[in-house]
């Protein structure tokens, strides 16, 4: 009996050795992991959020380029050929571990993007270049939200780090993407709501996380690396519209926190200060009279009134202002390139007609999207009008003007290109002739 026993205990023992003992198989559920949460600071100093600017500033940033301040947003490139802008941080960063919320937003009209978004952690700010709307061969990380597919040979929309030490010159990589640093393909560009990346850096590890379709409350990983990145940094957000299939790139937020902040010391209340804490309490401490009207007048300013209205109006105002005049520009950049065609080149380029038509098509082209950007524009306007939501009657009669402007420059465009292809194609049959007379 006793022997049964112990052949059933070495039995069992046997058993539950053999369950501990076997490797554990990890599945994955396709759920986010739970991570500790890390404390944090917010730092407003490196912060900016609607409605943006104070006296057409945003406070402790700085904007250059094409970039255009709206209510509900910043606009960082609009959709016209080869525009660019940026917005930079005036102070560096002084968090050894810090976390940015940003979100922007990428749409327009065509299949493909035209280049896209940067996230700047750098050295030196503000310099304008060919890298997103930014310089190149910069000092630190870029972090670039890109639309563009020139080699047609990769997934797209791709983001993609990269680190600089200030020598490697990126516009000359024939594949940036081999020379990335880390990088995920995510669908970013004409997306239903805005795009929230969230891009940490904690205990030397570089994270980016990217949320698409809700509002930065579901957060996916893109991608996790060891990197070394200093403090005293600018962060800047650029973005590019090029080619012939130019987006809006428009940035919505941008919020900075310190991670892991050095915990405040209380310190210890002097005796009549302990005195009169013991003395107070929640339920019979009263707000003085002073205070309340200073919550009440904080309360109006949050809760919007309609006196505000026309202050936001006046924005909108403003930036249609602002696009106009960038479409009067582009047009007559049009206007320029017709001349040298037309002009300063003479005879060269009627006889060589097939040159004549290149220039002449792109011209087209640049032309038929300016066309639809007043489109819009008027849409707006019409919109502002009929709805009333401009109180100032003077500020519609003014952008209606200027759009008309704009409509006799299309027209006149229109009508030179007209002109131009007539003569090159009685130029094109005056050649035949002559070449067909020669020959008999």
């Amino acid at each position: 009996m006793a022997t049964r026993i112990m052949e059933a205990l070495i039995f069992a023992v046997l058993i539950l050795y053999s369950i501990f003992s076997c490797p554990t198989l990890a599945i994955s559920t396709g759920l986010p992991h739970e991570t500790k949460e890390i404390p944090k600071r917010h730092d407003y100093k490196l912060t900016f959020k609607k409605p943006y600017y104070y006296n057409n500033t945003v406070p402790f940033f700085d904007t250059f380029g094409k970039t255009l301040l709206a209510p509900d947003f910043i606009r960082l490139a609009p959709d016209v050929p080869d525009h660019s802008g940026s917005i930079w941080s005036q102070l560096t960063n002084p968090h050894k571990e810090w976390e940015v919320e940003m979100s922007f937003r990428i749409s327009g009209n065509y299949y493909l993007g035209g280049r896209g978004i940067t996230f700047w952690y750098t050295k030196e700010r503000a310099k304008e270049g060919p890298v997103y709307g930014s310089s190149d061969k910069w000092t630190g990380l870029a972090i670039m939200f890109e639309t563009a597919d020139h080699k047609k040979n990769r997934e797209h929309p791709f983001i993609m780090a990269h680190l600089n030490d200030g020598n490697t010159v990126y516009n000359e990589l024939a594949n940036p993407q081999e020379r990335m640093l880390a990088g995920c393909y995510r669908l970013f560009r004409n997306t239903p709501s805005p795009v929230f990346a969230r891009i940490s850096y904690f205990n030397n590890t570089l994270k980016l996380e990217v949320d698409a379709n809700d509002d930065g409350t579901v957060y996916h990983p893109c991608f996790e690396v060891n990197v070394t990145l200093p403090t005293g940094y600018y962060f800047g957000v650029s973005a590019l519209a090029e080619g012939d299939t130019p987006d809006d790139h428009d940035v919505l937020s941008f919020t900075t926190y310190e991670l892991n902040p050095a915990k405040k010391r209380d310190r210890p209340l002097r005796p009549h200060e302990a005195e009169k804490s013991s003395k107070v309490s929640a339920d019979t401490y009263e707000i003085p009279e002073d205070v309340k009207k200073r919550i009440e007048d904080i309360q109006k300013v949050v809760s919007k009134p309609e006196e505000t209205k026309d202050r936001e109006d006046t924005r909108s105002v403003d930036f249609i202002k602002g696009m106009q005049i960038q479409i009067l520009e582009s047009l007559d950049q049009l206007h320029e390139r017709l001349n040298v065609i037309n002009g300063i080149q003479g005879d060269y380029y009627y006889s060589g007609s097939s040159k004549t038509e290149i220039h002449l098509s792109a011209i087209s082209k640049k032309l038929e999207k300016v066309i639809n950007n007043v489109a819009s524009l008027e849409t707006r306007i019409s919109r502002m009008s009929a709805g009333g939501s401009v109180s100032n009657d003077y500020s519609i009669r003014e952008l209606k003007e200027d759009l008309q402007r704009m409509v006799r420059k299309i027209e006149s465009l229109d009508a030179r290109i007209a002109t131009q292809r007539y003569n090159q194609d009685f130029t094109r049959k005056r050649e035949s002739d002559q070449s067909h007379a020669n020959s008999t």
